[in-house]
C-alpha cells in the first residue's frame, strides 16, 4: 500500500465528501483488482472505500446497483453504498482480517441459503451485471435450460470467438453441445436469487466471523450455478458444501456431472479475458459428453 494525502481530482472529491456528507482526512491505494481502489479516512474517523474505473467500458453504477438491491431486498450483509455512477463507487470500508476459512465457511452457507430461498417468476434480472468487468446478460427466461444456453455458454463463447481467442471448430462443438443441453442439465424447483460471484475473496471476514458479501453479480438462477467459480477443488471447502446442503440440498447428480457443464461458463470467460491455457479444460468437458 502507498500512502497518499489527496489525489483525488475536485470532481471526485466533491462527490466523496457530498455523499459521505464529510471531509476526506487521508487516502491509501489498497492493490489489486481491475479499478482504481482506495480506502479514505473521513473526519469523524469513519472509514469507505472509493473504487475509480480504469477503463472506459466499465460501469461501476451497475455494482452500486446489485450492492444496492441486495441491501434493501435481502438479509445478505453487504457495505453500505454512498454513491455510485459509471466511473466510481462508494461504499462503507468492511474491517476484515482475512476471507473466508473453515471456522467461518459454515456461518456463510447460511447466509446464501437464505439469499437463494428467495425467488421471482423467472430466470433473469431487471438489468444485466458484469463479471471480471464482462457484461452477463440476464434477458428474463420462464425456464433456466434455455437461460443458461443463451445468456451464459453461447454468450460467452462468442465473445470469447469474436476477440480471436476461441477456434472456431471449438466454437462449433459448444454450439452443437448446446443444442442437447435439456438432454443433460434439470430444471430447478424455482428460480434462486444468486449473489452471482462467490468465492473466499468475494466474503469478507473478521475474527471468524462474516462481515459482508461484496463484488456482487446478481440475478435470479439455479441455486447450484451460485457455485460455479468456487468450487470444493478451487476455493470453498467440504464444510461449506456440507453445511449448505444440510439447509438446501443439492439435487441427485450436481458433483457427478451438473457442475461440470456449470465450468463451461467460467472457463469461456477465462478465454475470452486471458487467452489459450483454458482451451483445454473446455475441450475436456466436451469430449466427456461426447462432443
Amino acid at each position: 500500500m502507498q500512502v497518499e494525502n489527496n489525489p483525488f481530482n475536485d470532481r471526485i472529491t466533491r462527490i466523496v465528501e457530498a455523499s459521505t456528507k464529510k471531509l476526506i482526512v487521508s487516502v491509501v491505494t489498497l492493490a489489486g483488482g481491475g479499478t482504481d481502489t482506495k480506502h479514505v479516512v473521513l473526519s469523524d474517523g469513519s472509514q469507505i472505500v472509493v473504487k475509480i474505473s480504469k477503463n472506459p467500458s466499465d460501469d461501476l453504477a451497475v455494482e452500486g446497483a446489485t450492492m444496492d438491491f441486495l441491501r434493501n431486498h435481502t438479509q445478505l450483509p453487504v457495505p453500505v453504498l454512498f454513491y455510485s455512477d459509471k466511473d466510481i463507487l462508494v461504499h462503507e470500508y468492511v474491517v476484515a482480517d482475512g476471507s473466508l476459512n473453515m471456522a467461518s465457511e459454515p456461518e456463510a452457507a447460511g447466509h446464501l441459503a437464505k439469499l437463494h430461498d428467495i425467488s421471482s417468476d423467472c430466470f433473469g434480472f431487471d438489468f444485466d451485471t458484469l463479471r471480471s468487468g464482462v457484461q452477463q446478460p440476464n434477458q428474463k427466461f420462464s425456464k433456466w435450460v434455455p437461460f443458461f444456453v443463451q445468456n451464459r455458454v453461447l454468450y460467452m463463447a462468442r465473445k470469447a470467438f469474436e476477440c480471436g481467442r476461441l477456434p472456431l471448430e471449438l466454437m462449433q462443438r459448444i454450439d452443437n453441445f448446446c443444442q442437447k443441453m435439456e438432454s443433460y442439465l434439470d430444471e430447478p424447483p424455482k428460480p434462486a436469487l444468486l449473489h452471482g460471484d462467490i468465492s473466499v475473496t468475494s466474503i469478507l471476514c473478521h475474527h471468524g466471523k462474516v462481515k459482508a458479501f461484496v463484488d456482487p453479480a446478481v440475478f435470479f438462477g439455479d441455486p447450484e450455478f451460485e457455485f460455479v467459480f468456487a468450487t470444493p477443488h478451487l476455493s470453498l471447502s467440504k464444510v461449506f458444501f456440507d453445511a449448505y446442503n444440510e439447509l438446501h440440498p443439492f439435487r441427485p447428480g450436481f458433483f457427478e456431472y451438473r457442475q461440470t457443464i456449470y465450468s463451461l461458463y467460467p472457463l469461456l470467460l477465462y478465454i475470452k479475458l486471458f487467452g489459450a491455457f483454458y482451451i483445454p479444460r473446455v475441450i475436456d468437458v466436451l469430449t466427456r459428453f461426447g462432443f
